[in-house]
């Protein structure tokens, strides 16, 4: 364990000299996606996922490995992705209650026969959706039905039938109810596994049923450029939004926020025994030191994000953390930046 440990610590020590690599800075280049031709990124072979997928249906070579290819990758709509709350500097009695139309790509995913949230997520077209895949895999690693959930958007307080607060003294109410997709189809990434207490590669993109229409409190979130260097977000401060409980024992009704600073990701790796080489890439380890404030059940898939000057950039999403609910230790979250190409190459699969 503690030489495990070393390694995370060396690896960490490495990394922090280094410049990261933005992989979208590299040369682009033009590839067909299924909404036809866009910008790609050319990068060797191996590092693409569409090419590594390919490969293994066989419409790609092993020969090609060693060449560069034109690799499919997730670009945000920056015109309209991430939008800031018209009402976001407005004075709120609860910090952590958010506004109305306040991170308006945030979702709920409901079980379909019952009223209970099973998990969380990030509205990233108006098709899809990203979560985590532990949401939609047993633990005995049986993938769970599409049919089995269902999508809710738009929402803010869940047992209200109109969504209303006060807002500088008025009462501002959104214009349009909540509404529901069902599922079409889940993509879990191939990587997926529980160790111990680790989960690895715990990404998932849901298809919806149908589109869904943006507006005041719906729309699409921003993702972060392809970075496949160790993050640093040590310093750092983030923002989770969610509809899940803030201790183990109590459930919130309406959607929200809190703060958490990052930490190096060997603060995730001593207090969860996280083994595994990969960890210092793929996990984000946000948050701790202050009981209470933590995200819990329910908010599985949720949002991880950071404030750029006129948008929100979602760079993570809810993975796991400590058993009891707001006990001041680190969480661990997908870090959604190693996983860009990962995304278009589920997006174009989903249309096939």
């Amino acid at each position: 364990m503690i030489g495990h440990i070393k390694l995370l610590l060396l690896l960490l020590l490495f990394s922090a000299g280094r410049s990261q690599r933005t992989v979208q800075s590299e040369p682009q280049c033009l590839v067909q996606t299924y909404a036809g031709e866009q910008e790609g990124v050319l990068v060797p072979a191996e590092e693409c996922t569409t090419f590594r997928e390919q490969r293994k249906n066989g419409s790609a070579t092993s020969s090609q490995a060693d060449q560069h290819v034109c690799c499919p990758v997730f670009r945000s709509d920056r015109a309209i992705c991430g939008q800031l709350s018209q009402n976001a500097d407005a004075f709120s009695n609860d910090s952590r209650e958010t506004k109305l139309d306040q991170f308006r790509w945030a979702v709920m995913i409901l079980s379909r026969w019952v009223e209970s949230i099973a998990c969380s997520g990030s509205l990233i077209t108006n098709h899809h959706v990203l979560s985590a895949a532990h949401c939609f895999v047993a633990v005995r690693g049986k993938n769970r039905s599409a049919s089995d959930y269902r999508v809710r958007l738009g929402e803010w307080d869940l047992y209200a039938d109109e969504d209303c607060m006060y807002v500088r003294g008025q009462l501002l109410c959104n214009s349009q109810p909540p509404i529901e997709r069902r599922i079409a189809d889940i993509i879990i990434h191939a990587g997926f596994k529980r160790i111990a207490r680790d989960i690895l590669h715990d990404i998932a993109l849901v298809k919806l049923t149908a589109a869904v229409e943006y507006g005041e409190q719906i729309g699409p979130a921003c993702l972060p450029s392809w970075v496949t260097d160790v993050p640093q977000v040590l310093g750092r401060n983030f923002t989770v939004t969610g509809w899940g409980r803030t201790r183990s024992y109590m459930s919130v009704k309406r959607k929200m926020k809190i703060e958490m600073p990052g930490r190096n990701v060997s603060a995730c790796a001593v207090a969860y025994g996280l083994q595994q080489p990969e960890v210092p890439w793929i996990h984000l380890c946000v948050g701790g030191g202050r009981a209470g404030w933590d995200v819990c059940h329910g908010d599985s898939g949720s949002s991880l994000m950071q404030r750029e000057q006129d948008r929100w950039v979602v760079v993570g999403t809810v993975s796991f953390g400590a058993l009891k609910c707001g006990t001041p230790l680190p969480g661990v979250y997908t870090n959604i930046a190693y996983y860009i190409d990962w995304i278009q190459w589920a997006i174009d699969k989903s249309w096939n």
